[in-house]
């Protein structure tokens, strides 16, 4: 778990990258760095929906707009491994935004993913948190 104390702590959003495309998988893929995915991941699009091949096996997404007034980013650290962090709370954290989302497609096998599904009820908890924190 990172710190939460703000003298340890640094999140840097001004982002440097360009845009960025998420996906999210209904799989799990053991690994954490670059891949070729513009070479072997090609969705076709129509409309809103998505159709892609993924290990062989036909997947269907949907592209989810993040709420109105939000951005995701893409963040590295620029002080050491996360891994660096979990036991050691007082070790200073720096995030740099190295790219910004304000979509996200999700995905489901044999199916396109329902307005239920997790991963686009848990978009629903902006409007939640806001309610709560506006004065």
């Amino acid at each position: 778990m990172l710190a939460s104390d703000p003298t340890h702590d640094s999140i840097n959003l001004n982002c440097t990258g360009a845009s960025a495309e998420l996906h999210l998988l209904p799989c799990s893929v053991d690994h954490n760095g670059p891949a070729k995915t513009t070479t072997y991941f090609l969705p076709k699009q129509t409309g809103t929906t998505f159709e892609a091949a993924f290990r062989g096996r036909q997947i269907h997404g949907r592209s989810v707009d993040l709420p109105h007034g939000y951005a995701g980013h893409v963040v590295e650290s620029t002080t050491g491994s996360f891994g660096a962090f979990e036991n050691d709370t007082s070790a200073r954290v720096e995030l740099l935004s190295v790219e910004q989302f304000t979509s996200i497609t999700v995905w489901e096998h044999d199916q396109l993913p329902r307005p239920d599904d997790e991963a686009i009820s848990a978009l629903a908890w902006t409007k939640v948190a806001q309610s709560i924190h506006c004065d």
